[in-house]
């Protein structure tokens, strides 16, 4: 019997499929065609002041300035906030000491944007230090000129650095023109502000805001406490009086009672 031979057929040929690649996200567009945002930074990275003159006379108008508007919540009183005058340039940027804006929301801001609040500045004041005075009465006089910011006080707090140390300038036709100052022996350097409605007097060496309305000095810090202190203390006399003169009043009363007791008593 011939020996039978199992014949096996060959494995079948393994096939290999390739991996799938995977899904690839589109490619982030190349850094020159990504969109931009425009930074306009909050601070130029200065300091806000050189000095103390400079400092007080700046920190007290402010806040003389918001105390006399504050019932107007659409008149903005800035100091030290930069302001962006032409949209897409950040370059193109001052940061008034003090400014007022009349027609826009009294609210807190990062920056002053013209092109967003709709309008430049309606009055500027620079604090004048060496650092600041060549710019305060140049680049920066034309740039507040050519925005249209109709009137540019600048003042010189420590002396020494221009003259006269108080200058008004008013738009008119486009172009400043400084505001002739007024005085007599028995008062002092003064100018009126026909934007804020204050006369601005330079006085014992300082930036005094006079209300022709009320006839007073819009106050500063230490002035303001101290009226209010002595108003208290004169209030506190007044009703100290008043409580005096009840008791006695009263302790009257009660004699004259008693005594009108004692007549009945003995009639």
């Amino acid at each position: 019997m011939a020996n039978k031979k199992t014949f096996q057929s060959p494995p079948p040929a393994v096939q290999v499929r390739p991996r799938p690649r995977p899904v690839m996200p589109p490619p982030y567009p190349e850094p020159e065609s990504a969109p931009t945002e425009i930074y306009y930074p909050s601070t130029d990275g200065k300091p806000m002041a050189d000095n103390t003159w400079q400092a007080n006379t700046m920190t007290s108008k402010h806040s003389m300035l918001t105390v006399h508007f504050e019932g107007d919540p659409y008149i903005f009183v800035g100091i030290n906030l930069m302001l962006f005058y032409t949209e897409g340039e950040p370059k193109d940027v001052l940061a008034p000491d003090v400014f007022v804006v009349f027609g826009v929301p009294d609210e807190d801001r990062h920056s002053y944007k013209v092109w967003e609040e709709g309008k430049v500045p309606d009055f500027v004041l620079e604090v004048a230090s060496k650092s600041s005075v060549d710019k305060d009465l140049g680049s920066k006089k034309n740039t507040y000129e050519r925005m249209g910011v109709k009137e540019y006080c600048v003042f010189d707090p420590q002396g020494g650095l221009h003259w006269p140390r108080l200058q008004l300038f008013r738009l008119e036709g486009g172009v400043y023109k400084r505001v002739s100052m007024r005085g007599d022996p028995h008062g002092p350097l003064a100018v009126t502000s026909e934007t804020l409605g204050l006369e601005l007097r330079f006085e014992q060496d300082r930036l005094r805001l006079w209300n022709p309305k009320t006839r007073e000095y819009l106050l500063e810090h230490s002035e303001e406490r101290a009226r209010r202190i002595k108003a208290e203390k004169r209030a506190d006399q007044a009703q100290r009086r008043a409580e005096a003169e009840s008791l006695a009043r009263r302790e009257l009363e009660a004699k004259l009672a008693e005594f009108e007791d004692r007549l009945r008593r003995h009639s």
